[in-house]
């Protein structure tokens, strides 16, 4: 049987909240002040049994070492502490009034509130696990399922003898979520905020240095290749978009018959555009990507973005017509299928909500026999363009420049909780059980989930497949480590009307990609489409709304 654990807010102070504090007893009831007195003298001998050692302090769990004190000197103050309890319990003070109310016992029969895209069916997969927990814990659960965003936005402040809401939502709508999520920086250490990795925590989960969310799939466009036709070929994985390009244009010699593919379908090709773009346009001096972060100015028309353009557009006209119909998991198929070389996706959702895009059932593809697949990160750049000093970078030699795109798909977990509530909440209690290892492995076991932290990389390999080999599975999970480590990590258009930007990038890209179009026209039809949904919603609402989606506060108004 799980065993669900209880915790409240992390706190440096360890007179804070104490799981052993019994609820406050009227003075006049002397069985109460009775069994105060024994209490006190109980809590006196363990002050004297530490009183020698060092004391360790996390989140207020304190390890104490049995020290030699002089039993003489242990008697005379644990008398005198007893009768000082049994004073101040029989004598009311006027101060009793004002005191701070008493920590209320963990288990208080509340209800939690779940909310979940409907698409995730969580009742079916979560209700013998909430079963379980509500039996130790006394608490009782309702689950709101919702078809879009909008249902959960419209719903009602938690009510303040709530239990609170625990959320899960598809990360591509982080933005419009994270405003309504209560921050859990009061207990980062309890949900072990640290082992998520670096960037991902602090450049996507983080708003004003607070974090917000807990990640559950947190996906990013890698490179698959064909391991054993490189090595035959004595080549090696790209590391650069150039190195990919000439592998693309020297397929007849590495892999004759064969192709490569990147989802260029029109719902994700804005995606697989902005995550090849990255290289060249985010330098690590710049905060934005897309806008000015002082005038919400597109910068679609810079000479980074040019270069991006111009890129992709020497490696897609070497790819065949139908990619600008494929989806990750039609790229997936084909290398899998053995009729590509080269693929740039990532492993399968088993939710389109939570994808974000429209998906067959890939999850059954047959794998052909006889081949050996190779994954590494996105191919990045040896420069990059700054737009502080309007100058290009030269990355130092022997390393590359590959930031790394996510947010346009995935998973994650938050909470809502009553307003001015002075104790812990069940919400954060079923939060901290659901992120232990066991429960995470258990809860998402049939869900999108992905390698998000440190300590998950041992298991993360186990999670994709079958189609995959262990090796290759590790492969993977690597390259999603090593990018979701970076501190260059960028989240896709976090920010207000991100879905018509989307859109409208990729309306631009379908004549390059057809090749009616140069790099420069298209960057120029980007930067005007841009330039005019800002005019629609407001360059101060746009300006503001991508300053936070970036972490920062909103830009002082003279």
């Amino acid at each position: 049987m799980t065993v669900w654990r209880k915790s409240g807010p992390a706190t440096s102070n360890s007179s804070s909240h104490n799981p052993d504090r019994a609820d406050v007893h009227s003075p006049d009831d002397g069985k109460a002040t009775k069994e105060a007195a024994k209490r006190q003298i109980v809590k006196v001998k363990r002050m004297n049994d530490a009183s020698d050692d060092q004391l360790e302090t996390d989140n207020s769990r304190i390890e104490k070492k049995k020290p030699q004190i002089c039993q003489q000197g242990l008697f005379f103050v644990t008398v005198f502490s007893s009768l000082l309890g049994l004073l101040l319990a029989g004598c009311p003070s006027s101060k009793d009034k004002t005191s701070p109310k008493p920590v209320r016992p963990p288990v208080r029969g509340e209800e939690l509130e779940v909310f979940a895209p409907k698409s995730l069916n969580l009742p079916v997969y979560w209700e013998a696990m909430l079963q379980e927990w509500s039996s130790q814990s006394g608490d009782s659960t309702k689950f709101v399922e919702f078809d879009d965003k909008d249902t959960f936005l419209t719903q009602p402040p938690v009510k303040s003898d709530s239990g609170g809401q625990l959320v899960l939502f598809p990360l591509r709508d982080f933005c419009s979520f994270e405003t309504h999520l209560t921050p859990l920086s009061l207990y980062e250490s309890q949900l072990g905020s640290r082992d998520i990795f670096k960037g991902l925590r602090e450049r996507a989960l983080s708003r004003d240095r607070k974090f917000k969310a807990i990640p559950v799939s947190v996906p990013v466009l890698v490179c698959y290749y064909r391991r054993d036709l490189l090595r035959s070929a004595r080549r090696k994985p790209p590391e650069t978009w150039a190195d990919y390009r000439e592998l693309i244009e020297s397929l007849d010699t590495w892999a004759p018959g064969l192709t490569a593919v990147e989802p260029l379908s029109p719902e994700f090709r804005a995606t697989t555009f902005f995550a090849k773009s990255l290289a060249f346009c985010k330098h690590p001096e710049n905060y934005s990507v897309w806008f000015d972060i002082d005038t919400a100015k597109p910068t679609l028309n810079s000479p980074g973005f040019v270069e991006a353009i111009e890129t992709a557009r020497r490696t897609w006209s070497k790819l065949p017509p139908e990619v600008s119909t494929y989806s990750p998991a039609d790229c997936r198929q084909m290398l899998l299928t053995g009729k590509a070389a080269m693929a740039l996706t990532f492993e399968p959702l088993s939710s389109e909500l939570i994808a974000g895009f429209p998906s067959n059932d890939s999850s059954k593809t047959q794998r052909i026999d006889g081949i050996e697949i190779g994954v590494c990160r996105l191919p990045g750049s040896r420069r990059v363009f700054n737009r502080n000093s309007s100058k290009w970078d030269n990355i130092p030699v022997g390393t590359v420049h590959a930031p790394a795109l996510c947010g346009f798909a995935g998973l994650a977990v938050g909470v809502r909780l009553p307003p001015h509530r002075w104790s812990k909440d069940t919400a954060i209690n079923f939060l901290i059980n659901l992120d232990e290892p066991l429960m995470f492995d258990q809860a998402f076991a049939a869900l999108p989930k992905g390698p998000c932290r440190e300590s998950q990389l041992e298991l993360a390999a186990s999670w994709f497949g079958p189609e995959l080999s262990s090796e290759e599975a590790s492969q993977y999970a690597d390259a999603i480590s090593q990018s979701l480590r970076d501190m260059q990590l960028v989240f896709e258009l976090p920010l207000i009307g991100a879905e018509e930007f989307r859109q409208a990038a990729a309306a631009a890209l379908e004549p390059l990609i057809r090749g009616e179009a140069d790099s420069e026209q298209t960057s120029n039809a980007m930067q005007q489409a841009f330039e005019l949904i800002v005019e629609r919603l407001g360059a101060d609402a746009v300006r503001d709304s991508y300053r936070q989606g970036l972490g920062l506060s909103p830009r002082a108004t003279k």
